[in-house]
């Protein structure tokens, strides 16, 4: 890939049928759309980016996708980690930067995507950016399938786990304690870097690509974003996203402009 002068950001949602805990769900059927061509969608109308692509392994994926007029990135079915699927994807595009859109992120808000992209063209000095939420319950710090991250006050990320043991605040509280979401970016020159960074400890515990990075010493900036939306893992979380689709007034707001 040429080398860019300007900064251009290009949104990769990377999905793949063999999930461990949900076999299949980038086709799961969400109001009438495949869940990855909701979150396909929802990255569109972020217009900050230069491109938007699905990258996938699977023919599967790819039909459904280009049906409905999406572009799509064969990538190999040996890829370990989604952030190696966004790798191989990114060397075919024209692009300084990448927005790894996790393909189960189906409630992501647009306007909130743009705020990672600000954050990039205001930090263009740094590697690696990771999208955060605050906790709103106890429930949610419990919960093994929610990715958590204590963040430092000049918003460095410093931890990730799924495994929390963390009392609220006195103000009801749980910060620094926050939400990891599925959104992630990285220079393309970092994500080159990563590649060839050995698999860590952490990282290979819990299954969380960012402890790589942390684990290494490289810095992860935290980008808050407006809420933390959840994302499907598992099957008993999709009545709770069409209760959000159906009753949160953002959410039926861009499922209106996607439909």
């Amino acid at each position: 890939m040429r080398s860019l002068s300007k900064t251009r950001v290009a949104a990769i949602i990377p999905a793949r049928m063999a999930s461990s805990r949900f076999p299949g769900k980038p086709l799961l059927e969400v109001r009438g759309l495949p869940m990855v061509e909701h979150v396909r969608r929802r990255a569109l109308l972020c217009k900050e980016f230069s491109e938007v692509v699905v990258a996938t392994c699977d023919r599967e994926i790819a039909v459904a996708v280009e049906r409905h007029g999406g572009v799509v990135v064969m990538t190999s079915s040996a890829h370990k980690a989604a952030s190696d699927r966004v790798a191989e994807a990114m060397e075919g595009l024209q692009c300084t930067h990448v927005v790894n859109v996790q393909g189960d992120e189906v409630l992501v808000l647009p306007d909130d995507l743009q705020r990672i992209v600000q954050a990039i063209q205001s930090e263009r000095t740094e590697s690696a950016w990771n999208a955060t939420a605050s906790i709103e319950s106890s429930e949610e710090l419990e919960d093994k399938s929610i990715v958590k991250c204590v963040v430092s006050r000049s918003g460095r990320v410093l931890f990730c786990s799924r495994d929390f043991h963390y009392l609220p605040l006195k103000n009801g509280s749980f910060e620094p304690v926050r939400k990891i979401l599925g959104i992630l970016a990285y220079s393309c020159e970092f994500l080159r870097t990563y590649l060839r960074l050995p698999r860590t400890p952490l990282e290979c515990i819990e299954q969380i690509d960012q402890s790589r990075i942390i684990e290494h010493d490289i810095t992860l900036r935290g980008v808050e974003f407006s809420g933390g939306y959840l994302g499907i893992n598992e099957p008993r979380e999709v009545p709770l996203v069409e209760k959000y689709l159906l009753e949160d007034p953002r959410q039926r707001s861009v499922l209106k402009q996607i439909l």
